[in-house]
């Protein structure tokens, strides 16, 4: 059985002009960060974020790019299972923050979590934070909307975290956690349980797109996503396939009694195909509340997926969730 290592960290900023971040803010963030981290440490002079993948092939510092290594991911060598997949899941996740008007003045927060080695460039990815504060991060933000401060970032461990930035100064004090770490303090849960989908999630089901996954197809998409973390970035994947057909077989009892959530619709510009704007399989936020056995390595599952996020589009601050027993 392999493992995830991974660190949350929790980001406190103060906004210094009004913003207004829509419903799809991990989106705003992540697309602003990574911009702004390219121009951080491109050798080849930044550029837009993600519009120069190809560039980004050719380039002979790859090896060693924080930015390749954060948005171009590709299976590291010598990885047996699952080394085909051409869109390997990216090395962190944002926990966006929430959606609305902010005023010039008010604090809010967003989290953010490294896996694997993902940690080591953590001062990259803090100062490319700041800057993003600085160009701002919401609609209009060329017109000087959603500029920010970055007040103090914390590392999140079960019940502590210690400060690692503030005053512009970086602390190496951040929390390691693991998936093995969180299957040895879990504990089975009988009755119901509820999660609560706080961003736009998408699950796909039987060959289409559900806004009430089963339980089931819940847990396959976000085994598949965990396996694929652990094995691209942690010392492999965190069960086998017959582990996981156990696990999903067990699954089959659970069921849903209660589900209350929304269908979402949304487009996409895409970059590699000119910016030519694509509609996107629907999403779901809201509630659904389970009921059954769940095995302690599914409650750890769950836990873990606070943290690494289920569905498509994970990275960008989609399928967050919060559980709720």
């Amino acid at each position: 059985m392999g493992d995830l290592p991974l660190s949350q960290f929790e980001a406190r900023i103060k906004f210094e002009s009004d913003a207004d971040l829509s419903r799809w803010s991990g989106n705003t963030l992540r697309s602003g960060f990574g911009v702004h981290l390219k121009m951080l440490v491109c050798a080849r002079g930044g550029g837009t974020g993600g519009q120069d993948a190809e560039g980004c092939k050719a380039c002979l510092l790859r090896s060693s790019c924080v930015y390749d290594y954060f948005y171009n991911s590709s299976p590291p060598e010598g990885v047996k299972v699952l080394r085909k997949q051409s869109d390997i899941p990216r090395p962190f996740v944002f926990d966006p923050p929430f959606s609305g008007k902010h005023s010039a003045g008010s604090a809010s927060s967003f989290r953010f979590a490294l896996f694997g080695r993902g940690v080591e460039y953590l001062p990259y990815f803090l100062l490319a934070l700041r800057n993003l504060g600085e160009g701002g991060m919401s609609k209009g933000y060329r017109l000087g909307y959603g500029k920010f401060r970055l007040v103090a970032v914390d590392s999140i461990g079960f019940g502590t975290s210690n400060n690692i930035y503030s005053g512009d100064t970086v602390f190496n004090r951040a929390i390691t956690l693991s998936y093995q770490e969180m299957l040895k303090g879990s504990a089975e849960h009988r009755g119901d349980l509820t999660l609560h989908f706080l961003t736009p999630t998408q699950i796909k089901e039987d060959d289409r797109f559900t806004a009430a996954p089963s339980f089931r197809g819940l847990m396959s998409r976000l085994l598949f996503r965990a396996n694929a973390l652990a094995e691209f970035y942690g010392s492999g994947m965190l069960y086998d396939n017959e582990e996981v057909l156990a696990l999903l077989s067990a699954c089959r009892s659970i069921s849903i009694v209660r589900a209350k959530t929304e269908e979402i619709r949304a487009e996409r510009y895409f970059h590699k195909q000119m910016m030519k704007k694509q509609h996107l399989p629907p999403f779901f936020a809201g509630e659904i509340t389970y009921q059954g056995e769940f095995p302690r390595e599914i409650m750890a599952l769950l836990e873990l997926g606070r943290l690494i996020h289920v569905g498509k589009m994970a990275t960008f601050g989609n399928g967050m969730y919060e559980i709720e027993v």
